[in-house]
């Protein structure tokens, strides 16, 4: 089990598998490194594979100095910066699902392309709130008035939240009572709710739809056929933004479509890659 310290004393919790070129996995809202398990051990049998869990997730640093005053997309994304300078990383390959690819995008609003060899996004918008002028927010048409009805549940109900909220990281009628169901429910419920609702604020004022066309790495972009959060017209408004970027659907699968179908799921990306090599 090992650590890195932020440059502001944030203690991250991140673990290295397997050698070769580096590809990082930053996983989404409320979850851990453990959300890639179908990932990291197939991708480490030719890659070295990193997993981290963000500050306020997992068994990184949940202490009031970490996450109080620290918790944006800003300072996730630094921290991604920094642990990529710590383990001297070259050439990168970033895998963000949901809020990691929001990350991701932060990362290179920040930083540009630096020291990046490709990028792949999993199920996710630019922009998460749905307006006159924006249809491709989460779900379509989730606004500001229902993201203030959420934003309250989680800061005064954060188990009835996850239970509004983990469903919709399956596709349209997942059996509630399978154990990777279960499994998600329970690890969502294990987060403080502090840190959840700073990050989903910090997800709901952002919009990064002029960051897509500053990408000039080969994108690999996965998105559900059917979700219940985003939909194949979010992969497609994506892959239209981003050049040099391949848009791979996944019928029967949801939000979670790396764990739905992990199978597809690493074999298409591993293919994308071994292109992105030769």
């Amino acid at each position: 089990m090992a650590f890195f310290e932020t440059s502001d004393k944030c203690k991250i919790h991140y673990e290295v598998t397997g050698e070769g070129e580096p590809i990082v996995l930053i996983h989404g809202w409320t979850c851990n490194t453990e959300f890639y398990q179908y990932q990291t051990p197939a991708f480490a049998q030719k890659y070295k594979v990193i997993t981290y869990d963000l500050r306020g997730h997992g068994i990184s640093d949940k202490s009031p100095e970490a996450t109080e005053m620290n918790m944006s997309l800003d300072t996730f994304a630094k921290d991604l910066h920094e642990l990529i300078a710590f383990l001297q990383l070259k050439d990168v390959n970033l895998v963000g699902w949901s809020m990691g690819t929001s990350i991701i995008l932060n990362y290179i609003d920040l930083f540009g392309n630096e020291n990046l060899k490709s990028i792949c996004c999993i199920d996710m918008t630019p922009k998460l709130l749905a307006d006159d002028e924006w249809q491709l927010g989460q779900s379509r048409v989730f606004n500001t008035f229902d993201n203030l009805g959420f934003m309250e549940l989680v800061a005064t109900n954060w188990p009835a939240a996850c239970e509004a909220f983990i469903p919709n990281l399956f596709a349209e009628g997942y059996d509630q009572n399978d154990e990777m169901f279960k499994w998600c429910m329970a690890q969502a419920k294990n987060n403080l709710p502090h840190c959840m609702l700073n990050m989903w604020i910090a997800m709901a004022v952002k919009d990064y739809r002029d960051v897509l066309p500053k990408i000039d790495v080969p994108t690999f972009l996965a998105y559900s056929e059917n979700g219940l959060l985003y939909y194949p017209d979010h992969g497609r408004y994506m892959q239209e933004n981003i050049k040099n970027s391949v848009l791979d659907t996944f019928p029967g699968c949801g939000h979670g479509l790396m764990f739905e179908d992990h199978e597809k799921f690493n074999k298409d990306y591993l293919a994308f890659l071994e292109d992105v090599y030769n």
